[in-house]
């Protein structure tokens, strides 16, 4: 007589309470698609959620569009009312407090041509 015996690990995930209409920057693939999560691991044996893999649910940042997650933790930036910048341009700019703020970027100017010196024409 033989038995099959199946296990592995399941995870259970859910939208974080008050955090339902938060869209949040992605710095993996610069969308405004983050959104934030509980996630709660789970060892399983026979399909059967039996022992938790950590004593509380971890709160990440998850975005749908690269499913790069991030603790919450590590981003300050994110408070249940991270929106979009308005106009629609998502993908253009991080948020302002990604980095410290918008710096406003310098026009190129390439550095003067040296007089004389090798002597071509």
């Amino acid at each position: 007589m033989a038995f099959c015996i199946t296990f592995g690990t399941h995870e259970f995930s859910s939208q974080l309470e008050g955090y339902e209409h938060v869209r949040a920057y992605c710095y993996n693939c610069q969308h405004w698609n983050g959104h934030c999560i509980t996630r709660w691991p789970f060892f399983t044996v026979c399909f059967i959620p039996l022992i938790p893999l950590s004593t509380h649910k971890y709160k990440e940042v998850q975005c749908y569009t690269c499913r790069y997650t991030q603790d919450l933790r590590d981003r300050p930036d994110i408070t249940p009312e991270t929106r979009p910048p308005a106009g629609g341009q998502y993908g253009i700019q991080p948020p302002p407090q990604a980095h410290g703020g918008f710096q406003q970027q310098q026009q190129y100017q390439p550095p003067p041509q040296a007089q004389g010196g090798l002597g071509y024409k």
